[in-house]
């Protein structure tokens, strides 16, 4: 028990002992807050550079402005179908017109009861179905049809394309 004594007394003189012990927790302390400085570091520089790649290519390429696309709705289009001078049945449709700018949408809005009059004229002397069987509508005659009876009427070509949204037979 004397030696254990002694040993206990000396550790206590000994201030070697502790300081060991308290330069090893401070360089551990110091190497966890240094990485951490340092990946924190490293991580905020590639956010800068991936930045400045980001804005290099913004201010580089310019994207292409898309066309304002506006679309004059004109629904329930009742169409008819026949054949050698008979009607088998009628086409009803919702149509939308494509035209771009919001001065050319007004412009076919404000004219939609003379196309829609341009349209029944003409289909009620033309088929609109298709040559191999009449009952079923030819949708891009009747689409192409459509866009060069509007122009006509508007005297104005402004139609993109024709849209059918919704068709069926009655």
């Amino acid at each position: 028990m004397a030696n254990e004594e002694e040993q206990q007394n000396n550790e206590q003189n000994n201030p070697k002992s502790g300081n060991k012990k308290l330069l090893l927790i401070g360089l551990i302390a110091g190497l966890i807050v240094g990485g951490g400085g340092a990946a924190g570091f490293f991580i905020m520089q590639s956010h800068e550079a991936l930045e400045e790649v980001q804005e290099e290519k913004i201010v580089g390429e310019k994207e292409p402005e898309l066309p304002d696309y506006q679309y004059a709705r004109m629904e329930r289009l009742q169409l008819p179908l026949f054949y050698e001078g008979k009607i088998l049945n009628y086409a009803l449709m919702d149509v939308s017109i494509e035209v771009i700018g919001n001065k050319d949408k007004m412009l076919v809005v404000k004219n939609i009861i003379i196309i829609r009059d341009a349209l029944l004229r003409f289909y009620s002397v033309n088929p609109v179905g298709r040559d191999d069987n009449p009952r079923i509508v030819n949708f891009d005659k009747l689409s192409e049809k459509i866009k060069s009876l509007v122009d006509e009427e508007l005297k104005k070509e402004i139609v993109s394309r024709v849209v059918i949204t919704q068709s069926r037979n009655i």
